[in-house]
């Protein structure tokens, strides 16, 4: 009689499997604090070379000052030669009236006088000459007072340009210090999915989060999706300063599959479609629109052309920007 040996259950041993999964994840979780790290370094280097274009622009804007106070001092030194002369003229004028009148006097009176009316002819020429002299000074101080004038208008034009351009670099530093709050935020929010990622100073959702295939309507995830944004967005609205002119971007892109509907007739209509969509949705969410600009981009910016990755293309990005 043969002897059954006892059968025993086979023992499932997870405890590598669990290693490998603890694993991933730590390798995950160490990806993006490196990507952050690296994206916070790139921003402080940026902030610091656009802090040494504004101390430029500074030492330019005093130049033109200075230059623009000369330009006005000489200004005035020219009006007021013109205005010497001008008086100058009058007197001869008014000279050359009374010497008119009296020749005039002169020549009905008797032939004995004719060697006085000869003095006071040559006397008439000579200020004549005189006159035309002063004339054609007055003339070319008219003539340099236009160009000092001319001059003194492209010195402030230079100088409201340097002034706008200082001031476009100062809310564009200010407006980076917002953006990187505000991806902080987001990144918080929404964690770390594969379908909403940050791409350079982009925050990136695929489309598939917020809409249906081939449609411009903001499905009911999509809102939820929206709503979390939206808030963070509220928070840093509030944070922004009122003199700083700022705009959250909303760009709509699609792969390059053609579509072709009633309708939505190319892939131009479905991004800009989508992202005014969400623009709407977020100005109702109480956004003011201002702030807000929606653009379509359709297949044209894609961000693979590998066939095997097309679906990344199809994508709605966030971009807090100056306006």
């Amino acid at each position: 009689m043969f002897f059954i040996r006892p059968h025993r259950p086979a023992s499932l041993n997870v405890w590598p499997v669990f290693v490998d999964a603890l694993s991933t994840v730590l390798m995950a979780i160490i990806f993006v604090l490196m990507a952050f790290f690296i994206s916070q370094v790139f921003l402080v280097e940026t902030i610091n070379t656009k802090d040494s274009e504004v101390s430029s622009l500074y030492i330019q804007l005093r130049a033109l000052e200075k230059d623009l106070e000369d330009a006005k001092k000489e200004h005035l030194i020219s009006l007021e030669k013109i205005t010497s002369l001008e008086e100058l003229i009058k007197n001869l004028n008014t000279q050359l009236e009374t010497l008119t009148q009296a020749l005039s006097l002169e020549k009905s009176q008797h032939a004995e006088q004719r060697t006085t009316n000869e003095r006071i002819k040559t006397d008439l020429e000579k200020l004549e000459e005189r006159l035309k002299q002063l004339q054609d000074l007055l003339n070319q101080a008219q003539v340099d007072s236009s160009k000092k004038e001319d001059e003194l208008k492209k010195l402030q034009l230079a100088l409201q340009s340097l002034e706008t351009e200082q001031a476009k670099h100062q809310n564009s530093i200010k407006v980076g210090q917002f953006r990187s709050e505000f991806f902080a935020q987001l990144k918080k929010i929404l964690g770390d999915r594969s379908d909403v990622r940050v791409v350079d100073d982009r925050f990136v959702f695929q489309s598939e989060v917020l809409f249906d295939v081939a449609s411009a309507e903001l499905g009911e995830e999509g809102k939820k999706q929206l709503d979390e944004l939206i808030k963070a967005l509220k928070e840093i609205g509030n944070k922004i300063p009122a003199d700083i002119n700022w705009i959250l971007r909303v760009d709509g892109h699609t792969d390059k599959r053609p579509i072709k509907s009633t309708q939505f007739p190319s892939n131009w209509e479905l991004s800009s479609a989508r992202a005014i969509a969400v623009v709407q949705y977020m100005i109702k969410k109480g956004i003011d629109g201002k702030h807000l600009v929606a653009a379509g981009f359709g297949e044209f910016q894609p961000l693979n052309t590998d066939v095997a990755n097309l679906d990344r293309n199809r994508r709605i990005e966030f971009k807090l920007d100056q306006r």
